[in-house]
């Protein structure tokens, strides 16, 4: 945790819906400066994929994530959601090891799907597809947990079986994207 003006700030990260970064006009240097526009410290890119990370206020959270959205429709042209969760919580979900019990031979990717909010009575888990090619199992770090397997040479998509299933927009990312971002943070 860091001062700023006597003010404690947190480390958080963001996960943009639907970009890539270097598409549409949004650069990593665009999407920091937006970041920045918005209230966040010390922004950050990582990977590809519209993951970043910033100092904040837990107070100005929610600003910050409208201000970054709304820049975010003038870059891209459409309204895309951000999703922030604290480092720490994301730090605290992968020192958990959640995936240990759902690990086989047969898994492809393990996956963390951001929601806006934890609706989690109207989500029993876990859940699969019919296909079987997605399980969801856990709620960790403000998403929902997830593991892939490949089903006639195609993976399953977590985030779009969950969207069906809430009726919301999510985003998903590899959980190995997760475990770099808090290598990196923490």
């Amino acid at each position: 945790m860091t001062e700023m003006g006597g003010v404690a700030l947190q480390r958080f990260a963001g996960f943009v819906r639907n970009v890539m970064v270097g598409r549409n006009g949004l650069s990593a240097e665009v999407l920091r400066e937006l970041v920045a526009k918005a209230g966040g410290d010390d922004p950050r890119s990582h990977l590809a994929t519209g993951n970043l990370t910033f100092s904040a206020s837990p107070e100005l959270l929610e600003l910050i994530r409208a201000g970054i959205e709304t820049s975010l429709e003038s870059v891209l042209g459409r309204r895309e959601e951000v999703f922030i969760r604290s480092v720490a919580s994301l730090a605290s979900a992968v020192r958990s090891d959640p995936f240990a019990e759902m690990m086989a031979d047969d898994v492809y990717e393990r996956c963390v799907s951001f929601v806006p909010d934890e609706p989690r009575a109207s989500l029993s888990l876990p859940m699969q597809t019919p296909r079987g090619d997605v399980v969801l199992f856990d709620w960790r770090a403000g998403g929902v947990l997830s593991i892939t397997r490949l089903i006639s040479g195609r993976p399953g998509q977590p985030g779009r079986f969950l969207e069906s299933a809430l009726g919301l927009r999510v985003t998903t990312r590899n959980w190995n994207t997760i475990e770099r971002i808090v290598r990196l943070e923490v």
